[in-house]
């Protein structure tokens, strides 16, 4: 794809970095991208400090660090699921609530009492580990990602002197029983009461802060110089058992669930110092039937009539889908010996400076949101909503800053690792063949087609990203595969000052599959999408849709300078053919640059299973993103809009504030700046076929540059189209017209409206009539009035 529309593409416009600090100027002009997306990380209580802890955290899940003379151990979030229990033949324990999402279910099978106002169905989830020297001894700090309630939850901390002349217990006792990693000392704390080996500590020793999450406990030990050999577990505290709360078959509204009939896993949800969970898939046929079989076997019936011939394989298609696999097979087999910290207190002493922190490759990181959306799990519309939120990053092994972007959003039923365990090679081939840093976002949870929550983590993971790494925002992209591929066309039509170019792998183009097919024409029922499949609380058999099914054919004419790649399968029955068909046909109409590969013999999830992605890098590598063309079309679409966590999307590059006509269901601007003259791109339609990496049919339309007697003279002139339209604002410098001259504005409007002309001085408004007119301002000349030249 080539061609340019008389604009320019940016070498590195970094409009808005240093006035993020501040939220931004109200006299300058807008900056690409929600609020989100600027300014320092907030510092949410989970993060915050007490007396005598002073290191900053890690936030880089499953490492550790020597920090200001402590240590710290960053734990993954949501990964609290404990022991693998089930196979793929045993059901769903009664009653249990879960987060949903067939392809990213965890190995461990727990699940917690259904008391959400307690246990917010993650009270147990580790967050970070904390251990210092103390004058009287060893103080250790424990938070945890949710607190209810400080009795909720329970946490053990096992110390092995490394002493082999010592008698070391493997059974903790508290109800833990074996546990394989051998300790000479348990420190027990639930908040309200704490304990080293048995007896209890005075309080003024213990504490629990519920706003911080935090948990302290003072031991009377002295390690010297010593290193000593850290465990950790946490469960559920069960006061009249005076230890970890027992696991039941069935849940109820005190007792988790999950355990094996007949089982005897541990009562133990998340496990501290895993350093190396894996990642892999399990895709074969076998493995793709026990997740089907899994889905339909409603009743239960089946699962138990085979478990009575089958092996008790491992039921899940993805290892380390939450980075908790290792975590799951160590307790289904009673032994968490293999995850330890051994804690060098010499070094604590002398005041190291240490971080154990992958260079390369895959990495789990940690951000802190700007948005209190509750705590815990809203396991009713599959919603993660506490503060501390997860994302994955892959770093390529040469890395030169400032890097390219790629921004790659999950499918639905997936979470932030999707990439990593069911198609590592994408994310490798785009990374090592770029040199971009790709960032995987969690998106909230498993099926929330990127609106509102969703949305706003996709830019708040960006954010953090680039408080660790340089990078050119001139070189960032978008892309993902299925509902991801949806996320794709949707924020690069709605922040299209922000990407390069998208490409979306089997997308569809609406959220509601009967508006892809029919162009918008038609809409499923209310009963399917708000009901039996999705709608608010979630779907009644399941969760497919998220409240407002919304659709990417409403702002499509938006993507006027980000060139898109499509590649969709001929046998795919979830994004049927006539669909991607429909929206290519949509970008042809709008005379945009997009190429559309056909896969005659792909499926919705072959693609994904080959893992081979030739061509894609090549695509992104040649995107630049344009940050102040000559022509900018902006269609807004109020109902997209949530100001409640800051995302209005009303502009782009040089319009912005962008106000639909009350009764209307959105407004389009279409400017055009003469600053240089003005000719549309010439357009040209291909078609050709390719072999790699599968045989596929391209076709598509690419831009080419105007001959010259076709460009308009160059004059200081502004013409602007408004469609459904109340108000706009224009930013005159922005289009590259001079503020000092008279500036003739030229309007066609379908209804009366105001346009804003902006400068970095001042503004003019210019009250627009319905109908065509044309005024003459200057905009230096503050004494108020404009001259009328004419109007129509």
């Amino acid at each position: 794809m080539s061609g340019d529309e008389g604009g320019s593409e940016a070498a590195g416009d970094d409009r808005g970095s240093e006035a993020a600090a501040d939220g931004g100027d109200p006299a300058s002009p807008p900056r690409p991208g929600p609020d989100a997306l600027y300014g320092p990380n907030p510092t949410p209580p989970q993060l915050e400090n007490g007396a005598g802890w002073e290191a900053e955290p890690l936030l880089v899940s499953g490492c550790d660090a020597y920090r200001d003379g402590e240590y710290l151990y960053q734990d993954y979030v949501y990964d609290d699921h404990g022991a693998d229990t089930r196979t793929w033949t045993s059901g769903t324990p009664t009653d249990a609530a879960t987060l949903g999402g067939i392809l990213s279910q965890p190995t461990g099978d727990y699940c917690y009492p259904n008391d959400p106002d307690r246990y917010g169905y993650n009270a147990a989830d580790l967050l970070e580990f904390r251990a210092r020297p103390t004058a009287d001894g060893v103080a250790y700090r424990v938070t945890l990602n949710t607190m209810l309630d400080p009795d909720a939850a329970v946490v053990a901390i096992g110390i092995d002197r490394r002493d082999d002349g010592a008698a070391a217990r493997t059974d903790w006792g508290y109800g833990l029983g074996e546990l394989g990693a051998p300790v000479d000392h348990r420190i027990v704390t639930w908040g309200r009461g704490a304990e080293l080996d048995g007896d209890r500590l005075p309080d003024d020793r213990f504490g629990v802060d519920v706003r911080r999450n935090q948990l302290e406990v003072e031991v009377p030990l002295d390690p010297g110089a010593e290193t000593w050999r850290h465990y950790l577990v946490v469960g559920l505290w069960d006061d009249d058992r005076h230890g970890f709360a027992e696991v039941a078959r069935n849940p109820d509204a005190e007792t988790p669930g999950g355990a094996r009939t007949g089982g005897d896993e541990p009562p133990v949800f998340n496990v501290g110092f895993r350093f190396d969970e894996p990642f892999h898939r399990n895709l074969g046929l076998l493995d793709v039937g026990r997740g089907v079989f899994d889905v339909l076997d409603v009743t239960g019936i089946g699962h138990g009539l085979v478990d009575l011939v089958l092996d008790r394989s491992p039921r899940v298609l993805g290892e380390g889908n939450w980075r908790e696999h290792g975590q799951a097979r160590a307790l289904a087999e009673r032994d968490i010996s293999a995850f330890h910290a051994d804690v060098d207190f010499a070094a604590l002493r002398a005041g190291v400076d240490e971080r154990n922190v992958p260079e390369t490759g895959f990495r789990s990181l940690l951000y802190p949101s700007r948005y209190y959306l509750g705590e815990g799990i809203d396991t009713d519309n599959d919603v993660l909503q506490g503060r501390i939120q997860p994302y994955n990053v892959y770093v390529p092994a040469e890395l030169e800053e400032p890097a390219p972007l790629v921004v790659l959003l999950h499918s639905l039923s997936c979470a932030y690792t999707q990439y990593a365990v069911y198609m590592p090679s994408l994310v490798r081939q785009i990374s090592e063949e770029t040199g971009a840093v790709v960032l995987m976002p969690q998106a909230r949870g498993p099926g929330r087609w990127y609106k509102r929550e969703a949305e706003l983590d996709v830019f708040e993971a960006w954010r953090d990203l680039e408080t660790r790494f340089e990078i050119d925002r001139s070189r960032v992209t978008v892309g993902g595969y299925s509902m991801g591929g949806f996320g794709t066309y949707m924020l690069a039509a709605q922040c299209p000052d922000l990407f390069a170019r998208g490409f979306s792998i089997v997308g569809p183009p609406s959220e509601d599959p009967i508006e892809g097919l029919t162009s918008g024409l038609l809409s499923a029922p209310p009963q399917l999408t708000g009901g039996l499949l999705g709608g608010e609380g979630g779907g009644d058999l399941l969760t497919l849709f998220s409240p407002g099914p919304e659709s990417a054919l409403d702002v499509a004419s938006n993507l006027r300078h980000v060139p898109m790649l499509m590649w969709n399968g001929g046998g795919d029955p979830l994004v049927p053919l006539l669909s991607p068909e429909n929206y290519a046909r949509l970008l042809r109409n709008h005379g945009y640059r997009y190429q559309y590969d056909l896969f005659p013999v792909a499926t919705h999830l072959s693609m994904g299973y080959r893992d081979r992605w030739d061509r894609i890098p090549e695509f992104l590598a040649r995107g630049r993103v344009v940050r102040n063309p000559r022509r900018v079309t902006y269609r807004q679409v109020p109902a997209l809009d949530h100001p409640e966590v800051g995302l209005v999307h009303d502009g782009a590059y040089w319009v912005s504030d962008v106000r639909t006509r009350p009764g209307e269901r959105s407004g389009l601007v279409d400017a055009v700046s003469l600053a240089d003259g003005y000719a549309p791109p010439e357009t040209r339609t291909f078609r050709r076929y390719g072999r790699t990496p599968q045989r596929h049919l391209s076709r598509g339309l690419q831009w080419e540059t105007p001959p010259v007697d076709a460009r308009r003279s160059p004059e200081n002139a502004l013409e602007v189209t408004l469609e459904g339209v109340r108000a706009a604002t224009v930013w005159v410098a922005e289009a590259g017209l001079d503020v000092d001259r008279e500036l003739t504005v030229r309007v066609e409007s379908d209804g009366e409206a105001t346009l804003t002309l902006a400068t970095t001085s001042g503004t003019r408004e210019l009250a627009v009539p319905a109908g065509e007119s044309t005024e003459v301002v200057l905009l230096g000349d503050r004494s108020g009035g404009s001259g009328t030249v004419g109007v129509s």
